[in-house]
């Protein structure tokens, strides 16, 4: 019976053919997996990549649209420096306070008994101390880096500035009235600097006076603007000039 049940009809290599296709299914099975597996990976990939893509397209004209809206910015700054810049020359150019503002505000200051004889003003250009300054290490490297962006732009011009330096000359009858003289000046927001450089006696008319001479400045911030009239502490004096009426 053991030997009859061990008998079979198939050819000899049947089984292994069979194995055989059934190894090739599975193979081909997994490799077809491995394949759409691959494909979904690279198709997945190449999408991110697109919208990575995008993305930085987006973020890049962002950062141009910006960059174009600072340089105007920046342009628009510059337009406007150069502007006021402009308008301050043109202000430089004019009297800040009038002659006339001065020579009245002095004789408006003019006690009881106290006369001039002598008034010069005098206006020098003022010369900055920061111009002829020598460069420092770090101003000649900022200036070689500057050189390599291309040619600096024009500078703009400064404003013309004038020290104005007044000297006048008077009598009085005492050094009293000199010294209210000198104070009166002194609190004057025109004045500043206000300084005593001579006084001796004086004989006119066979009458002993005392002859002064004061030395002072414009204050730089002083200014009048139009139709601004100036306070002062005490009426107009007699003494004063009749050209003190005629200031506006």
């Amino acid at each position: 019976m053991g030997a009859a049940n061990q008998l079979s009809f198939l050819p000899d290599d049947y089984l292994q053919c069979k194995a055989q296709r059934r190894s090739n299914i599975i193979c081909a099975a997994l490799a077809f997996i491995v394949i759409v597996t691959i494909g979904t990976a690279f198709t997945a990939t190449e999408h991110l990549n697109h919208k990575a893509d995008r993305d930085n397209a987006l973020v890049q004209a962002q950062y141009a649209d910006a960059a174009r809206q600072i340089r105007q910015v920046q342009e628009l700054q510059d337009k406007q420096r150069r502007m006021a810049r402009q308008a301050e020359l043109a202000e430089s150019l004019l009297e800040k306070v009038p002659r006339s503002y001065l020579l009245a505000e002095i004789t408006n200051a003019l006690p009881e008994g106290v006369s001039l004889l002598d008034f010069v003003l005098d206006a020098k250009r003022h010369t900055s101390a920061s111009a002829s300054a020598p460069m420092t290490a770090y101003d000649r490297h900022k200036a070689a880096i500057d050189t390599t962006k291309g040619p600096p732009p024009a500078p703009l011009p400064e404003p013309v500035v004038y020290d104005v330096t007044m000297k006048l000359t008077g009598v009085a009858d005492t050094d009293v009235q000199v010294s209210n003289f000198i104070g009166k000046l002194s609190r004057s927001p025109l004045l500043r600097d206000v300084n005593l450089v001579i006084s001796d006696e004086y004989t006119m008319a066979d009458q002993k006076l005392r002859r002064f001479q004061l030395e002072m400045t414009l204050d730089p911030n002083a200014e009048i603007k139009p139709g601004e009239t100036l306070r002062h502490d005490a009426p107009p004096d007699r003494h004063a000039p009749s050209s003190r009426e005629e200031v506006p």
